[in-house]
């Protein structure tokens, strides 16, 4: 067992190895530099120093500018309009938040029960490890169902934020697992003095139906003493669900078949009723029934070659789901002495969402239930006879989260050589999943023989089915844990002529823990499947980890304002290290440096970045269910000969073990990135800044499955053990189990009945990314009209290469839709005006034209967002004082989101992306006492 000692000499040995790399170069010329003190022309500012995302040492403002961090900033979050969810706020509002890995409401209709109406965000569409004050938060309950793995911020309220830092840089090195492509750090208010209420309504029309409204009130008060301050926020958020029926994108929507008075032959001719009947005329009693071919022949069946537009889908189901919140957070602060702070947080969050689909398609073949009572035909060819219950309640999946995030903090500022923070985290989240009006499989085909339910009927007998009892409820109850402990130290090791040399090290203990549970009926049964008709599986899960981690820091100044050295104005250089050891057996080192480089003075700096990341598999990939069987029939597949020569025959037809699912040996994904940046602020145009930063991040062992069961049968039948998937096929066993490798060509074709292939998850894919990241912002000095400020920052992609596998050289997504709107370019451009009692902001966002791979994609989409703000009691009457009105109209010039059918189902367009609607009304009114 490891002593606390031991770690302890651990993380120090840490630290020890980055100050002796990164002094390496310091202590020749320390010996040796000017130590005389400046003219006091040239005495430096001392500024405040606070924790900055993506460093755990304490930094000045202008030293937290040596690593690509964006902050929005409460005024910006609130002149953007957006109070539905932080994850808005960002896509609106940082243009590297793009891809299908941010994902929210309008994820609504098949594929709901992948994030349950929560809210994931991807920087660069990987990975993205997402903080509160810091601190890490547990995934949603939904990943112990086999959903998405991602923090849910549609649990954080927008209005208990006081800003929101954006980390644009891998920082596994800082914090571990997740930050691969960066990190999002959500600071929520904390010091507050008095009381502020806030409501928010905004409209926006739909296509039909009228108009859609969304509703915010929030509360915000805070009191504090000498010593102690509290505050107390509470937000109530309500937005009703969108249904297809009422937008022209979404209506009409065919590509089905499954409808009522639909049949098909087993050679795939689909037939109708004829117009005007419910049901084939039941049989005279004492007469046989007539055949399929009599029906059809006689025109109570009519052939459909165009049986898809049969069925509109798109009237019933929604596409963006709806949303009700109520978020509770208190925070206290409590300083002992001028020394040590005690710090406490708590926030409860109660969410429901709620998607609908159309009424459960459902199939029967004709053979299984001829002779059952009411069936209107006697013979057993191959017909499937269809059906979807419309007189019938839509399918609902509603979806009640509640969360609990606990924190307990201890900061100690000893001296400037020591000081230190103990955390406390724990975190707990339980998800209820409903889905109502799901058809129970045995109920159904009970109705069926009983003659209650009706496969051929149009229309079914409301009564019948009721006493069919074929509808039900289905539950999944899944809860995720976290609990954290961590103990950081920070201080000064020693002076240098060029400044202080600073370090951060730590501990830190994490346990995660994530359960699922089902009704009886959705659990997955031994042949495969539920006991409802096509409805969501779910296996018992219950499992959890621990895991350790030591990690150190160091800052060294190598040359400062102070050494007078032309052209090493100032140069600085930090570095950092975490080791995890996680209790499934992995072990996770990585490091990363950062430099910071001024030649002449503070108007040019240069920054550059480099280090690894990682990503540690999820749970439900390391411990989730499993399966076991055969593969597909390989009597497709060529036999080659012991030279790897094609030999003219095919394998014999027999089919091979296969397993799949879950692995409990999958490693970490891990990645190496750079950044290199530069940051102008030339005196001679006072409140300007220009950053521009190039990012290279290449992403390896990405978990999936190999390839298909067949694929790697042909390729280590031709190839033997240079086959890239030699290690999947093998003799005798499953891999690691016994079975040893094919050695050479043609062994696959005559081991067959011995032969055991594995499809489960494993590492094997990479994802390659570089671009460009620039934001200019100036400060208008004039402010005889008022205090202007333009700003504006933009995403350039130059690739995006995502390889799936050892034989795929890889696809370049960028420029494409086809793994979720990922243009070249992107921007979000801003001026805000503020003026005594006045205040305005102009927004402008441009995405560029956007492929797809098959020839089509999405127009360019340039639109406006404008707010006005009033101060009404310095315009009206002083008895106002305090209350402030802002009315904004977001996307002004009405412009709908572009679509692309060939990507998108149904909505036929990124909605996530570009929204849903033209112009969106909204005022917001604030009262502040």
């Amino acid at each position: 067992m490891t002593t606390q000692h031991n770690r302890s000499r651990y993380s120090i040995a840490m630290l020890s190895s980055l100050a002796t790399v990164l002094l390496t170069a310091v202590t020749g010329y320390a010996q040796s530099t000017d130590t005389s003190a400046p003219a006091s022309g040239d005495q430096a500012v001392v500024l405040q120093k606070f924790e900055v995302t993506g460093s755990y040492i304490p930094a000045a403002a202008d030293e937290s500018k040596a690593m690509p961090v964006q902050v929005l900033s409460t005024a910006e979050i609130q002149a953007t309009g957006v109070t539905d969810s932080v994850l808005d706020v960002l896509r609106k509002t940082v243009p590297q938040i793009e891809g299908s890995g941010n994902m929210g409401q309008e994820n609504a209709n098949t594929a709901y029960n992948s994030n349950s109406g929560g809210s994931m965000v991807s920087l660069r569409n990987l990975n993205t490890l997402v903080l509160i004050d810091g601190k890490r938060v547990a995934s949603s309950p939904v990943a112990a169902s086999g959903g998405y793995s991602f923090v849910d911020l549609n649990l954080i309220p927008v209005s208990a934020v006081e800003r929101i830092e954006v980390l644009t840089d891998g920082a596994s090195a800082i914090y571990g697992t997740d930050a691969v492509s960066g990190v999002v750090n959500i600071i929520l208010k904390k010091n507050y003095t008095g009381a502020e209420v806030d409501f928010h309504y905004s409209a926006a029309q739909k296509d039909l139906n009228g108009w859609n409204h969304d509703k915010m009130a929030s509360i915000v008060a805070g009191a504090a003493t000498k010593d102690t301050s509290v505050l107390v926020t509470a937000e109530f958020f309500n937005t009703p669900a969108l249904f297809e029926g009422d937008f022209n994108m979404t209506n009409p929507y065919y590509g089905t078949a499954s409808y009522p008075g639909v049949i098909n032959s087993s050679a795939g001719v689909y037939y109708t009723l004829k117009p005007g009947l419910n049901a084939p005329p039941t049989p005279a009693a004492g007469t046989t029934a007539p055949t399929i071919a009599q029906l059809i022949a006689n025109g109570t069946y009519v052939q459909n070659n165009n049986v898809a537009l049969g069925f509109n889908l798109g009237l019933r189901p929604t596409f963006q789901a709806s949303n009700d919140k109520k978020i509770f957070n208190f925070a206290m602060n409590h300083d002992f002495s001028s020394t040590l702070t005690f710090k406490s947080d708590f926030m409860y969050s109660i969410t429901s969402t709620e998607a609908q689909l159309n009424p459960q398609p459902v199939s029967v073949s004709l053979a299984s239930i001829v002779g059952d009572p009411g069936v209107p035909v006697s013979d057993t060819t191959g017909y499937t006879i269809r059906n979807r219950f419309l007189g019938f309640p839509n399918r609902i999946y509603h979806t009640d989260n509640d969360f609990y995030r606990y924190t307990a903090e201890l900061i100690g500022k000893v001296n400037p050589y020591f000081n230190f923070d103990v955390y406390f985290n724990y975190n707990d989240g339980k998800q209820l999943e409903k889905n109502y009006n799901l058809i129970l499989n045995a109920a159904l085909l009970a109705g069926i023989k009983s003659g209650l339910v009706n496969m051929f009927a149009i229309n079914q007998d409301p009564v019948k089915m009721a006493q069919a009892n074929i509808f039900g409820t289905a539950f999944g109850d899944f809860e995720s844990e976290l609990t954290s402990e961590d103990a950081i130290f920070n201080g000064k090791l020693f002076d240098l002529p060029s400044g202080s040399v600073d370090y951060a090290a730590g501990y830190e203990y994490r346990m995660e823990h994530e359960v699922a549970t089902a009704d009886a009926n959705s659990l997955v049964q031994p042949g495969g499947g539920s006991l409802w008709n096509n409805g969501t599986t779910i296996n018992p899960f219950n499992e959890g980890f621990n895991v350790k981690s030591y990690f150190g820091e160091v800052k060294v100044p190598v040359f400062a304002p102070q050494n007078k050295i032309p052209g090493l104005y100032l140069l600085t250089v930090d570095g950092a290290m975490r080791h995890e050891e996680y209790s499934g057996g992995s072990k996770v080192t990585v490091p990363k440096y950062s430099i910071r480089y001024l030649p002449f003075d503070d108007q040019i700096a240069f920054r550059a970045t480099t280090g690894k990341s990682y990503e540690t598999p999820s749970l439900y990939d390391l411990y989730g269910p499993t399966s076991s069987g055969f593969t597909s029939s390989p009597g497709g597949l060529n036999v080659y000969n012991s030279s790897g020569v094609a030999t003219g025959a095919k394998f014999a037809n027999l089919q091979a073990q296969e397993e799949g699912g879950s692995n409990p040996n999958l490693q970490p994904q891990t990645s190496k990135s750079y950044t290199v940046g530069t940051i102008l602020s030339p005196r001679f145009l006072k409140g300007f800044e220009l950053t521009l930063d190039y990012f290279n991040i290449k992403l390896t062992n990405q978990i999936g499955n190999p390839a298909s069961d067949l694929t790697m049968m042909q390729s280590v039948e031709q190839l033997g053990a240079a086959s890239p998937y030699a290690q999947y096929v093998t003799i005798g066993g499953f891999p690691g189990a016994g079975g040893h490798t094919v050695t050479g060509p043609g062994q696959v074709s005559a081991n067959l009945t011995n032969l055991y292939v594995q499809e489960s998850l494993v590492n094997i894919g990479g994802t390659n990314e570089n671009g460009y990241d620039l934001t200019a912002k100036y400060l208008i000095p004039n402010q005889t009209y008022g205090r202007f400020s333009v700003q504006t920052t933009w995403a350039f992609l130059k690739h995006y290469i995502v390889k799936t596998g050892p034989t795929d050289p890889g696809t370049d997504y960028a420029g494409f839709n086809d793994d979720g709107t990922m243009p070249h370019s992107r921007s979000y451009s801003s001026v805000d005006w503020n003026y005594r009692a006045y205040g305005a902001t102009l927004a402008y966002t441009h995405i560029p034209a956007v492929a797809d791979m098959s020839g089509g994609g999405e127009s360019a989409w340039n639109t406006f967002d404008l707010q006005t703000r009033f101060d009404l009691g310095k315009i009206v009457d002083s008895s106002l004082n305090g209350l402030i009105v802002n009315i904004g109209l977001n996307n002004v010039t009405n412009q709908k989101p572009p679509q692309d059918a060939n990507v998108f189902g149904n909505p036929p367009a990124d909605t996530g992306t570009y929204g849903v609607f033209g112009r969106q009304w909204y005022t917001d009114i604030k009262y502040k006492f």
